[in-house]
């Protein structure tokens, strides 16, 4: 028994900086300081300070999207989606009173593709995400013509490991940023907007409280939850934050001892052109046609490895969001289908992937025999 292998692990601090982060959450707790203090201001400075841009440090990912919807909301306004995406991210949308429409995903980056940027009228809204923190070559050029046509653009980057201050969370009117425990800045919860619109910054600062903003109910307006973040969401955010370099030396490693064995056997489960970068917080491989990515799964985790399927299906499949099914997009259910994430993080050694790679092959090997 060789023991589970999880999918992911938030990264591991040394212990100093484990003792340290204990006595700060400690003194946190006593102070009963728990919302909006001194670690948001923190973290908001740090990301600020980072990308040379406002920052907002709100409840979750989900917030920070939902509070830039809000700000840009007008019925029936489209809101592009990939069609991979999070269904709660278009059902957000509708929500809101906007009408989402699919976005069809290139193979290879699993990113919108160039056709379906081109295809967004200039009145619409794109929500760009960057798939586990793969990002496209293309992006930074679609996205900059997305927004020279007057199209606004999002970034989700709740999957990035930010590395670099004009990278992406910077191509786009504003990015999102998630810090839940499956997130490569890994807290408990909590998440921010980064956006150079100053405007658009106060107007999401104001809205993230739902207390102490009559002004806003008086204009008309409805805030029926809190989103701001905690105090201690904050705190583990920001160390996390700021150990992004180590995090990504060790996600370079754990990505070459990959290539170095399950690539060396089989180099077509990456595709030309999905190269590892410093911004991966998933190693996605492509395990080709005949074979089932949630079948795989299974049969890995009875091995005791954990895997992901992101996602199995096109969002427009759920009964909620059918309506909104455009187009067919041909090749998108075979793609999901077989796309599956590996154990990719700071805890993963040599032998782990070694591990892997021979359970998976084993998997794949029997799945072509029988």
């Amino acid at each position: 028994m060789n023991g589970w292998t999880p999918l992911w692990r938030p990264p591991i601090a040394d212990p100093a900086q484990t003792a340290d982060l204990a006595q700060q959450l400690t003194h946190t707790v006593a102070s009963g300081l728990l919302r909006d203090s001194v670690h948001t201001g923190r973290l908001e400075m740090e990301l600020a300070g980072f990308f040379a841009r406002r920052a907002i440090a709100v409840g979750s990912g989900m917030d920070a999207l939902e509070l830039v919807l809000e700000t840009l909301r007008e019925p029936g306004r489209e809101v592009h989606v990939p069609a991979h995406a999070f269904q709660a991210i278009p059902a957000l949308a509708a929500r809101l009173g906007f009408t989402p429409v699919p976005m069809d995903v290139d193979p290879i980056t699993l990113a919108p593709t160039i056709a379906a940027a081109e295809k967004v009228p200039s009145s619409g809204i794109v929500i760009w995400i960057h798939h586990g923190g793969n990002v496209a070559d293309y992006a930074e050029t679609t996205i900059a013509a997305l927004w020279q046509r007057g199209v606004t653009v999002i970034e989700d980057c709740a999957y990035v490991l930010p590395t670099d201050p004009a990278g992406p969370g910077t191509w786009g009117d504003a990015s999102t940023w998630s810090f839940a425990p499956t997130k490569p800045i890994s807290s408990t919860a909590g998440g921010a907007v980064v956006t150079a619109n100053t405007a658009l910054a106060q107007e999401i600062r104001d809205r993230r409280k739902h207390s102490g903003v009559e002004h806003l109910w008086e204009l008309g307006d409805t805030l029926l939850r809190n989103r701001t973040l905690s105090e201690t969401d904050a705190l583990l955010a920001t160390h996390q934050f700021r150990t992004r370099t180590t995090t990504a030396a060790t996600h370079a490693t754990v990505a070459d001892a990959y290539a170095t064995t399950l690539l060396a056997e089989r180099p077509d489960l990456l595709p030309a052109g999905r190269r590892p970068r410093s911004t991966w917080s998933r190693f996605c491989i492509d395990l080709g046609d005949g074979h089932d990515a949630l079948d795989t799964q299974a049969a890995l985790a009875r091995e005791q490895i954990g895997t992901a399927v992101m996602f199995a299906c096109p969002w427009t499949d759920y009964p909620a969001l059918a309506p909104y099914e455009t187009e067919s997009l041909p090749g998108l259910r075979a793609l999901l289908r077989r796309t599956l994430c590996l154990p990719f993080h700071t805890g993963i050694s040599r032998d782990d992937t070694t591990r892997v790679t021979k359970v998976l092959l084993g998997i794949l090997s029997e799945g072509a025999s029988s």
